[in-house]
């Protein structure tokens, strides 16, 4: 782990002094799981680090929130670098890079880490195995899209830029959260709206109803009262037959 990589650093600068914490400086350079260098940065005994010391504690600021151009530009005065910790500082520039811009072109990649083509992807990828970055490589537009990454320690004349930043994005939270419960209140506005129109709605629909029930209710009486009048017609009709009949059979026995 990256953070008791760096713990174990931090604990022996405490007692270290002058070559022996140079040489502990050094190591943690050329750690492959140390990318943060802050703490041990400032350590008394570190910081101590003056005359022929000097190189190794200006390394160790390049190290932290440098880039690997600052260190070319000093190269005669640093010295020459490890192969692990070059590799390192390549690593750290990319991260660099990738806190600024989330599409960043291979050319000006290639450009920053002074490497080939070839060498800029097994770059990438080991810094995504490091954790330090998210993202995928565009082999047709020539980029690399990041999704995200790590930090890096950040210089003390930083901090204004970074209260400043964090303050913008504080007003912009609050500003989406008022707009959010508007929202919330608008929707639970118009719900209680529809809830009473549906009310409404449903009591028209039952009165609607109730009157078409009584309705056929009606019909169905009238009905009743017309089956009982075509009864008793007939009835009548049946009595007038019947008397008719015994009328002629009385007649043709008198004949």
């Amino acid at each position: 782990m990256e953070t008791d990589a760096l713990s174990q650093f931090v604990i022996l600068a405490q007692t270290a002094q002058g070559r022996a914490c140079e040489a502990l400086v050094r190591q943690a350079l050329e750690h492959s799981s140390v990318f943060v260098f802050g703490e041990l940065l400032e350590c008394p005994n570190v910081q101590a680090l003056q005359g022929e010391f000097s190189a190794t504690l200006d390394l160790l600021r390049i190290f932290a929130y440098g880039t690997f151009s600052d260190y070319k530009a000093r190269q005669k005065d640093l010295g020459d670098l490890t192969v692990a910790q070059t590799r390192k500082l390549q690593m750290l520039t990319l991260l660099s890079m990738a806190t600024k811009e989330k599409v960043i072109n291979f050319a000006a990649l290639e450009a920053a880490l002074d490497v080939s083509a070839r060498a800029l992807e097994d770059l990438i990828i080991e810094a995504v195995y490091q954790n330090l970055i998210t993202g995928k490589m565009d082999q047709e537009n020539s980029c690399l899209i990041v999704e995200s990454c790590a930090c890096r320690d950040c210089k003390a004349e930083d901090i204004d830029y970074i209260i400043e930043t964090l303050s913008a994005w504080q007003q912009t939270a609050q500003e989406m959260i008022q707009s959010l419960d508007a929202a919330v209140m608008f929707a639970a506005n118009n719900y209680e709206k529809q809830k009473v129109a549906q009310e409404e709605l449903e009591k028209e629909v039952k009165s609607i109803r109730e009157a078409l029930k009584e309705g056929d209710s009606t019909k169905s009486g009238a009905g009743g009262c017309t089956r009982m009048q075509t009864d008793e017609v007939d009835e009548e009709s049946k009595r007038a037959k019947s008397t008719r009949g015994r009328w002629v059979g009385a007649q043709s026995a008198l004949r």
